[in-house]
């Protein structure tokens, strides 16, 4: 297992190789080309499945598939996901897992279970991707501004009740480090509210191949774990508790995974 992982610290000395300038040349213009052809089915998916897929399943399994394989089927990269089954039987949840990186969300996509994302108003904003989180659905928060995050609760309380699941990242933004940084309460709140389970997801890997303030990419294997099901009763029913146990337990897996 340790083989496919990528290291979780980036090296200072790494330079621009004639291999990686090659690599950037063919991959961004083939991200962004290819966001633009592929939001043409998600429109139609949308579209077609609205009067019997009011959840936007479908739509959002191939977003998923969309996503993904940026990461998944790039060369010389590549996402391994363990505990796959866990974040099926989990049924509705709050899926939280730490920041890394931007490619993070590529990474979870590849996990392939159904979810909103909770995310900042300018990703909604971004050309054809951002559309397409529209089109899901997603939940849009613009960070430090209370009336967005007043409704976004509402809207997250909302949809729980509704049988979805929630994906957030609880540290609002990329760690500069890799290591865990302090964890918003709001996920945790939620999860205690309406009694559904916290699903810890751990990601490594994504930190190498674009650290925060590099411009560039570098390909690296990626491992996705989900870990087991939290529920607010482990923790007394105190979103505090919960937050703790949680952020306790990925820490640990972390480095686990970073001793391997």
């Amino acid at each position: 297992m340790a083989a496919c992982l990528a290291p979780g610290t980036v090296r200072e000395d790494e330079r621009l190789t004639p291999f990686l300038l090659a690599y950037n040349l063919l991959y961004w213009p083939y991200l962004l080309a290819s966001c633009v052809v592929l939001f043409v089915p998600a429109v139609l998916i949308f579209l077609l499945t609205l009067p019997f897929d009011p959840r936007r399943r479908l739509l959002h399994a191939y977003t998923c598939r969309w996503g993904a394989h940026y990461l998944a089927l790039a060369p010389a990269a590549g996402v391994t996901v363990e505990g796959r089954d866990l974040a099926q039987a989990a049924g509705p949840c709050i899926f939280v897992s730490n920041h890394q990186s931007m490619v993070d969300v590529l990474a979870v996509f590849a996990l392939r279970v159904p979810f909103l994302w909770v995310s900042k108003i300018e990703n909604f904003r971004v050309p054809f991707l951002g559309w397409n989180m529209y089109l899901n659905r997603y939940v849009p928060l613009k960070r430090g501004h209370l009336p967005s995050i007043l409704r976004m609760v509402r809207t997250c309380h909302v949809r729980l009740r509704e049988g979805h699941s929630l994906y957030v990242f609880p540290e609002g933004t990329r760690s500069p480090t890799g290591e865990l940084i302090g964890f918003f309460p709001g996920a945790f709140r939620m999860a205690v509210r309406f009694g559904v389970p916290i699903v810890p997801v751990v990601i490594e890997g994504t930190r190498a191949i674009l650290p925060k303030g590099r411009a560039y990419i570098q390909p690296r294997r990626v491992l996705l774990r989900v870990l087991p099901p939290v529920t607010p009763a482990e923790a007394g029913n105190d979103p505090r508790r919960l937050l703790a146990l949680v952020r306790e337990r990925m820490e640990r897996e972390l480095a686990r995974l970073r001793a391997a």
